[in-house]
């Protein structure tokens, strides 16, 4: 089954190039995921559930991966956890456990094989204490 739905969105980026929209619209395109909560700016803290959710648009079908990415030094982002696997998007959500990294900005990436690129949060800090400590950066 995974094939099947490799190559309908395949087949989708395909006819999207050739044919493209003639209107812009505020809706997302079909089979597209978008983050709705974390909406940004939280400060989430080791080992607390919280709460992912999303809104699908078209037949979203294959099973979903809810990652964690971190900012690294030079403003890219990389992988530091899975929080879940396997979830069922039409569930609209997943809770999570805040996994013990170290402090500082995170995104949630939400990931599957018919979406062309995954949706990602805004970015959130992670903390151990509540608090971050940001260093002071010298001028």
């Amino acid at each position: 089954m995974r094939w099947i739905a490799l190559a309908r969105a395949q087949l989708k980026r395909a006819t999207d190039a050739l044919f493209p929209p003639r209107t812009a619209s505020p809706e997302p395109a079909s089979d597209e995921l978008l983050v709705r909560a974390p909406t940004g700016g939280e400060c989430w803290n080791w080992v607390e559930r919280r709460q992912i959710s999303w809104r699908i648009t078209g037949g979203l079908g294959y099973p979903c991966c809810v990652l964690l990415e971190r900012r690294t030094e030079q403003g890219k982002w990389s992988e530091a956890a899975v929080l879940a696997s396997q979830v069922d998007p039409r569930a609209l959500r997943a809770s999570v456990v805040v996994p013990e990294l170290p402090e500082g900005p995170y995104r949630v990436r939400i990931t599957s094989p018919e979406l062309p690129h995954g949706a990602c949060s805004p970015p959130l800090t992670i903390s151990h204490s509540g608090t971050v400590h940001v260093p002071a950066t010298t001028r």
